[in-house]
């Protein structure tokens, strides 16, 4: 038999783009075990729209918070809800290739979780851009920037991995951050180079961002160092306190592999304001700037990036 999938979809007022979602779902050419749906006291029509799929296809389970629980709070207990042996992250306002995990059941092999390529589309004028570059998923990359929640599947014995909800992570970052870095610490992720998710960007989504500022080019890259410099202290403000949630992460983590031990020393190193450990901060990045950034390789302008880092990263926390 087939190991079994497990989809989980939360929503919040989602009703607008909610059908379109669901429909996909139903449409997987790897047979769903489970949707596991569970709304966070949405106030629209999304629970009705959800009541009307439930009773077309008993293959949705359906949930209602009796309060708001949040983004983190909300996955992490419908997450506990799940039976199959692998769970498939799921956003409400998006769209999923037929064979989204069929593709990431045959590539996913014996880690602990897989990605792929999500398509960015506009359905409001909003900002979309799409790479369709391989991500690099080192822990050293994973630690500043993750792979979308939309886009993992992972094994259902990564749960048992999780801090519980009361773990300072979660009150500075999302919880799909959490799994990338937990199965990355183990080299357990892997990426496969398909399109897996037509992901919707609109202004009323909780994620969303216009990032063409910091679309690779050697302009943006100018343009990050320099806001870097001069927004040095407010900046370090910002990123220093998720820097110490990361820390506190990695310190509940129980792997072993290499690259997790320097990952660890380089997060101890961003905590610290002092001169020496920024010199080893850059001096550490510069030995894995071929696993820092979103593809893996490169040379000696991939080293310079990497010397630079703990400057130009800064922009990633700007408040506005």
């Amino acid at each position: 038999m087939n190991p079994t999938v497990s989809i989980v979809l939360c929503t919040y007022n989602g009703a607008k783009y909610l059908r379109a979602q669901l429909d996909s779902l139903l449409r997987q050419s790897y047979p769903v075990h489970e949707i596991i749906v569970q709304d966070d006291y949405s106030t629209d029509e999304t629970w009705e729209i959800l009541e009307e799929y439930q009773s077309q296809n008993s293959i949705f389970k359906l949930y209602r918070n009796e309060e708001e629980h949040g983004v983190n709070g909300n996955f992490l207990s419908a997450m506990a809800r799940t039976t199959g042996d692998y769970i498939a992250i799921c956003d409400q306002d998006d769209v999923w290739e037929n064979d989204k995990i069929a593709l990431q059941m045959d590539a996913i092999g014996d880690k602990m979780m897989c990605s792929g390529l999500s398509r960015s589309f506009s359905s409001d004028g909003s900002f979309a851009h799409f790479d369709d570059r391989v991500h690099n998923t080192s822990i050293f990359r994973m630690l500043f920037l993750c792979l979308p929640g939309h886009t993992l599947l992972f094994r259902r014995s990564l749960l048992a991995e999780l801090p519980p909800l009361s773990h300072p992570v979660y009150r500075i970052t999302m919880y799909d951050a959490v799994l990338c870095i937990i199965a990355s610490a183990y080299d357990s992720l892997v990426f496969t180079p398909f399109v897996l998710v037509n992901f919707r960007r609109h202004t009323a989504a909780t994620t969303y961002k216009d990032y063409r500022r910091s679309l690779p080019s050697w302009r943006n890259g100018l343009h990050e160092l320099l806001w870097g410099i001069r927004h040095y202290r407010e900046a370090r403000s910002v990123a220093v306190p998720i820097y110490r949630g990361k820390l506190a992460l990695l310190e509940y983590i129980n792997a072993e592999t290499a690259d997790f031990i320097e990952a660890k020393k380089m997060m101890r190193r961003e905590v610290s304001d002092t001169p020496l450990d920024f010199v080893r901060l850059q001096i550490l990045l510069v030995r894995h700037s071929r696993q820092l950034f979103q593809t893996e390789g490169g040379g000696i302008v991939k080293k310079l990036r990497a010397f630079l880092y703990p400057v130009m990263q800064l922009y990633m926390y700007r408040q506005s």
